[in-house]
């Protein structure tokens, strides 16, 4: 519950933790919550009396230490400055257009649009309603695409991978945009209740950018975003996809407080590089999660455990967002390995 994942948040060590049971928690989730109350995300925009219930009904279930609330909807970002978006029936929201086809255009973005949009307010509201009624049991958070994957979403992936390398000023400036974006997100909601703010940058894997692209295009943005939320007393969680095995030992620069590893991404030698200056989360595969029996997840749970060493600053997570059709009783299987007072062997 809210002390253990603290405890986790605030330790700064990778010795093994004192504490009987290890923090767990679900990474966003927002998607795969709704549905299991056969809500789906748009329904929830144009209802969002509805939100706060389902995400509080579902978590006196699985027992998430950390909830949350208004994820599952990153790409209506792009969406309010121009962007084309399509809801899935059951899933998640697809930009289908990105917001401008030349990056001058980004200089007609007004930041005020953000908190003016009906959507981000009914988010702002849920947020606030879940914090107010579980606020003290749970961690509060949202969460929002980094700086280089929502250039991605307002100018297109291919452009901003061209960019890379025939229009570095170019991209530097579309990023400062991206920043300021970003945090206009993300900063009202911490007036709003959440305690915990995670960055997303599946752009940035290491399957998709060099490690030399990654320090200079992702690395110094990320570190504003978090810099500005830190002002405000909120906890930062950076997520990114894939292989990151060459860039986990930056993360303690960017003044962020867990970095969310990928199944791709060994834990043992992640706690190594972080050398408990951070937490470390992860990284059960969420394929497994869907399509596992429960026993193999529960096995898989207690591996991430043993292999993080059982450190002090270890959250145990799924590697990414999980899909909308895992099956709830897989859900309360790996939460519930958090909970177990012995961690046994696999």
């Amino acid at each position: 519950m809210l002390d253990r994942i603290l405890q986790a948040l605030q330790v700064k060590s990778n010795k093994p933790s004192s504490q009987s049971q290890i923090p767990a928690a679900l990474l966003s989730g927002g998607t795969w919550a709704f549905r299991q109350k056969g809500l789906t995300l748009q329904e929830v925009l144009e209802k969002p009396e509805l939100g706060a219930p389902a995400i509080i009904a579902i978590n006196q279930v699985i027992q998430s230490d950390i909830v949350w609330p208004g994820s599952g909807y990153h790409n209506l970002l792009a969406h309010i400055f121009g962007g084309k978006i399509k809801f899935r029936p059951q899933g998640n929201i697809d930009v289908i257009e990105p917001a401008f086809a030349q990056i001058a255009e980004a200089d007609r973005i007004d930041l005020s649009q953000i908190d003016s949009q009906e959507w981000i307010r009914a988010l702002r509201l849920i947020i606030s309603q879940v914090n107010e009624q579980i606020g003290n049991e749970f961690l509060i958070g949202t969460s929002s695409w980094g700086p280089f994957t929502l250039a991605g979403q307002f100018y297109g992936v291919e452009k901003l991978m061209s960019g890379l390398y025939k229009d570095k000023a170019g991209i530097h400036a579309l990023l400062e945009v991206m920043t300021a974006v970003c945090i206009a997100y993300l900063a009202p909601a911490i007036d709003s209740g959440a305690r915990i703010l995670s960055i997303a940058e599946p752009t940035a894997s290491g399957d998709l950018i060099s490690l030399i692209h990654f320090e200079e295009f992702v690395a110094p943005y990320i570190k504003k975003v978090n810099d500005e939320l830190k002002k405000r007393e909120a906890y930062t969680t950076l997520h990114i996809c894939g292989n990151i095995r060459d860039r986990v030992q930056l993360a303690p620069q960017l003044n962020v407080d867990v970095l969310s590893v990928d199944y791709k991404v060994d834990l043992e030698l992640a706690q190594k590089n972080l050398a408990g200056k951070i937490a470390l989360a992860g990284n059960v595969n969420p394929v497994l999660l869907k399509d596992g029996t429960v026993d193999e997840i529960i096995r898989a749970a207690r591996q991430s455990i043993q292999q993080a060493g059982r450190g002090a600053n270890y959250i145990l997570m799924p590697g990414c967002d999980i899909p909308p059709s895992v099956p709830l009783a897989n859900v309360v299987a790996f939460l519930g390995v958090g909970r177990e007072n012995v961690v046994k062997a696999s």
